[in-house]
C-alpha cells in the first residue's frame, strides 16, 4: 500500500528534521535563560548546602539560618584536633559573681552542672546541626587582679634557652610568657626580661626579638656568653647580665627594679598579683634570697635532709644580687678556683644555692606553691596536682610533667581574675567538679568534699616529722603560704571517675571566653595528675567517640 522511499532520497529529509529539532531546542534554552538568571555565587549553586546566608544578607523564607556559635566552634574543634565526627556534646554558659570574701579551696554550688539527663550525641557533618549552650550557671569567685590591671614594673626576669626551644610547637613558650609578662592585650605589664639564646646567630636573635616585641614583651635578647651545653654555666653568667640590665634601666630610663629573678624557660606565673603582694611583705632594701618551688618534684631528700634549691625560680633583692655577682663562683675571674668546677655541676639553681651558702650566711626563703614538706603526708592527703584548689605562685615543667598548656588555661583570668584560675567548683546536685582551665570530672558512683584534716602540731623548722628527715637549716618556709595549702579540701569518691581535660580556649568578640574540655576516644588512661598507684578508684572505660564539653564564660553583669 505504501511505497518505500529510496535511501538516497531519505537523507535530505533526515537532515532537515535534525536541523528543525536543534532550532526548537535552542529557542527553548534561550527562553529558560531569560526566566532563570545565572547564579551570582557559589551559594546559589549549592542549593542551601552551605553554612547559611552570606554575610550581611537576610535569608528568605525557607532558607537555613547561619549555624550557631556553638556549632561553628564544635566544627572547628573537630577539624583542628582530629576529633571524631560523631560527638557526645554539652555546652553551658558560666557567669562569675564577685561576692566571695575569701579564696576557697572548693566552691560548693547547689545547682546542677548538667540540667539535661545526658549529652547530645551529634554528627558534625549534619548540615542542619544547630547547637545551643544551656543557660548561665552563676559561680561565686573572689574579686582579684586581671592581667590588664597589673603593674609588674618592679620585676626583672632572666631566662636562658635556645632558639629551637622557643620556636618549637609554633612558639608556644613565647605564648606562655606573654600571659605573665604582658597585659594580655599586646602591651607590657611593666616587667622586663633579659633573654640569652644558646648558640644563636644574629638572624635568630633578631627574629626572637621581633616575636617578643610583637606580643608586647619588654625584652633584651642576647647571645649566651658561655658556649657550654651546660645550662648551669649559662645561668650563672646570666646573673651578671641581669644585674647589668638593672643598672642600665635605672640609669637611662629611671626604672627601678625591686626584685631580680632567674627562672627556667618553662616556669609559669599564674598569679602575678598574688606574687607581688607576697613579695611586698619583704624589705627589698635588705639582702633577700627567695625560692619559689612549685610541687613535690622541686624538692629532694639528701642524707635525711629535705631541701629545695628554688624549683627553677629564684628571686633576689638588689642588695643581694650585688653580693651574688661578686662571689667567686659567679665572677668569671675565679674560674681557676678549686670551687668553680665543683659548684658548676647539676642544676643551675642547685649550683647557685651551693655558691651562696658556701660564701655567705644568707638563708633561702621559700614561697611554696603546691607542696611543702610535712603538710601533705601528715594530713593524709594524696600527692599534689593542679586540681588541688590551691592558688599557685608558680607552675614548673608544666608540659613535661602534666601535659598542660597554661596559655590556653590562663585565658579565663582576663574575665574572672587570677584567683579563679584552677579554682574548683563542686556542683553538688549531680556530682560534677570543674577545675577552671584544667579539667571537668563526673563521679557517677558518688562524690563528696571533705574538710581538711587538722593541721599537724607545730614543729621546729629543722624537723618535718617524716622518717626522721630534717628541713635544711638554710631554708625558711613562708608560713602564710604553707597555711593556705593546709586548708585545701579533699575530694572523696567511690568507683568511677570520668575526666574531660582542657583542649582549647579562645576569647570571643564580646569579652567572653570559650573553653573546650575533651574526653578522648579509645582505651581510657589516667590523666597525668591522676592515678599514682591508686587501686581503689578507676577511670571510665573505653569509648569509640570523643566527648566534648564547652563552657562559655560570660562577663559579670
Amino acid at each position: 500500500m505504501f511505497r518505500s522511499i529510496p535511501y538516497r532520497h531519505a537523507r535530505p529529509f533526515q537532515t532537515l528534521a535534525s536541523f528543525l529539532a536543534f532550532c526548537i531546542l535552542l529557542s527553548t534554552l534561550r527562553l529558560y535563560r531569560q526566566q532563570t538568571p545565572y547564579p551570582r555565587s557559589i551559594y546559589d549553586y549549592t542549593d542551601g548546602k552551605t553554612r547559611g546566608a552570606r554575610l550581611n544578607e537576610t535569608s528568605d523564607a525557607g532558607t537555613r539560618s547561619p549555624p550557631s556559635d556553638e556549632t561553628t566552634y564544635l566544627r572547628y574543634l573537630v577539624r583542628e584536633y582530629g576529633l571524631s565526627n560523631e560527638v557526645p556534646f554539652f555546652a553551658r554558659r558560666i557567669q562569675p559573681r564577685f561576692d566571695a570574701y575569701v579564696k576557697e579551696s572548693m566552691t560548693v554550688l547547689s545547682t546542677q552542672f548538667m540540667s539535661r539527663d545526658d549529652f547530645q550525641r551529634v554528627r558534625v557533618d549534619n548540615e542542619r546541626l544547630n547547637l545551643h549552650a544551656e543557660e548561665a550557671a552563676r559561680v561565686s569567685v573572689i574579686r582579684s587582679t586581671t592581667p590588664d590591671r597589673l603593674d609588674a614594673s618592679s620585676l626583672l626576669f632572666g631566662i636562658s634557652t635556645s632558639y629551637d626551644r622557643l620556636t618549637y610547637a609554633n612558639g608556644s613558650l613565647i605564648g606562655d610568657w606573654a600571659r605573665w609578662l604582658t597585659d594580655g592585650k599586646g602591651n607590657s605589664n611593666g616587667a622586663s626580661l633579659v633573654l640569652t639564646l644558646h648558640r644563636a646567630g644574629r638572624s635568630d636573635i633578631n627574629y626572637v626579638s621581633s616575636e617578643l616585641r610583637e606580643v608586647g614583651i619588654d625584652a633584651v635578647v642576647l647571645p649566651a656568653e658561655s658556649s657550654s651545653q651546660d645550662s648551669t654555666a649559662r645561668y650563672l653568667d646570666l646573673m651578671r647580665l641581669v644585674v647589668h640590665r638593672r643598672d642600665e634601666l635605672l640609669r637611662e630610663e629611671g626604672r627601678e627594679k625591686k626584685f631580680l629573678a632567674l627562672v627556667d624557660d618553662d616556669v609559669f606565673f599564674p598569679s602575678l598579683g598574688k606574687l607581688l603582694a607576697t613579695l611586698s611583705k619583704y624589705d627589698a632594701a635588705k639582702k633577700l634570697y627567695l625560692g619559689l618551688p612549685s610541687e613535690r618534684s622541686d624538692w629532694t631528700v639528701e642524707n635525711n635532709i629535705t631541701l629545695t634549691y628554688g624549683g627553677g625560680a629564684v628571686f633576689f633583692s638588689p642588695p643581694m644580687s650585688d653580693v651574688v655577682v661578686q662571689l667567686p663562683c659567679i665572677n668569671g675571674t675565679a674560674q681557676a678556683s678549686n670551687h668553680y668546677s665543683e659548684i658548676r655541676t647539676g642544676q643551675w639553681d642547685e649550683a647557685l644555692y651551693n655558691c651562696v651558702t658556701t660564701h655567705t650566711d644568707e638563708k633561702l626563703y621559700i614561697l611554696p606553691s603546691l607542696y611543702a614538706p610535712g603538710g601533705d603526708e601528715s594530713n593524709g592527703l594524696p600527692r599534689t596536682s593542679y586540681d588541688d584548689g590551691v592558688q599557685a605562685l608558680t607552675l614548673h615543667h608544666y608540659r613535661h610533667r602534666h601535659r598542660f598548656e597554661p596559655s590556653k588555661a590562663h585565658l579565663v583570668t582576663s574575665l574572672c581574675g587570677e584567683a579563679c584560675f584552677l579554682q574548683r567548683f563542686f556542683f553538688r546536685a549531680d556530682g560534677w567538679i570543674l577545675v577552671n582551665g584544667h579539667s571537668i570530672s563526673q563521679y557517677p558512683d558518688g562524690v563528696d568534699v571533705l574538710l581538711p584534716p587538722p593541721p599537724p602540731p607545730p614543729k621546729s623548722n629543722n624537723n618535718d616529722g617524716q622518717r626522721g628527715t630534717r628541713i635544711g637549716e638554710r631554708l625558711v618556709i613562708d608560713k602564710d603560704v604553707e597555711f593556705e595549702m593546709q586548708r585545701r579540701r579533699v575530694v572523696s569518691w567511690a568507683g568511677t571517675k570520668r575526666t574531660w581535660r582542657l583542649l582549647d580556649a579562645r576569647a570571643g568578640p564580646r569579652g567572653e571566653v570559650w573553653q573546650a574540655y575533651v574526653k578522648r576516644r579509645g582505651p581510657s588512661s589516667a590523666a597525668p595528675d591522676d592515678g599514682d598507684g591508686d587501686t581503689v578508684h578507676t577511670q571510665d572505660g573505653p569509648s569509640d567517640v570523643d566527648s566534648v564539653i564547652v563552657l562559655i564564660w560570660e562577663p559579670a553583669p
